[in-house]
């Protein structure tokens, strides 16, 4: 990396690896075919709490400022024109400690450590939502959940590296 980290978050998109941390706005990818690093356009708005995920070509941001710590702001990057793009969907879900996300067939699930709920986000029609039945809460409370991963349809998320708290 072009500078140490920590507190960071990445995603892979496209093939590279995307750091961004330390100070939230601040964003390098790693081409593993070139082998280097290389800065990007830094994101819009600061988030001090946050995780990050590819879907559909562009890599989305979900997180809060250090200022308001009740509203989460979703940012999108864009890799062909490097930009960052703020989005504005209903329902986007309330503050949210320690976001993890992952992406399954299109759309970002969404979970936090203060909550058992699970949240999805459907980029095509900008429409957060709960997701219900079968997975949509989570056994208990997850804290240190370092990333989610996406195992299916019927299962969509499972925490990962997680510490399970009493609810």
């Amino acid at each position: 990396m072009l500078r140490a980290r920590t507190n960071h978050t990445s995603a892979i998109l496209n093939g590279e690896i995307y750091v961004i941390g330390v100070d939230a706005v601040e964003v390098e990818r790693y081409d593993p075919y070139n082998k280097s690093w290389c800065a990007i356009s830094p994101a819009l708005k600061y988030v001090s709490n946050f995780a990050a995920a590819s879907c559909s070509g562009k890599l989305y941001l979900v997180g809060s400022c250090a200022v308001k710590y009740n509203a989460l702001t979703l940012q999108c990057y864009n890799p062909v024109q490097d930009l960052w793009s703020v989005i504005t969907s209903p329902f986007i879900p309330k503050y949210l400690s320690a976001p993890r996300c992952a992406t399954l067939r299109g759309l970002i699930y969404l979970i936090g450590d203060n909550t058992k709920k699970v949240h999805v986000y459907d980029p095509e029609a900008n429409i957060w939502q709960k997701v219900v039945g079968r997975g949509s809460t989570l056994p208990g409370r997850w804290g240190w959940c370092s990333h989610l991963l996406p195992l299916s349809a019927s299962t969509p998320l499972i925490p990962g590296l997680q510490h399970h708290l009493q609810s």
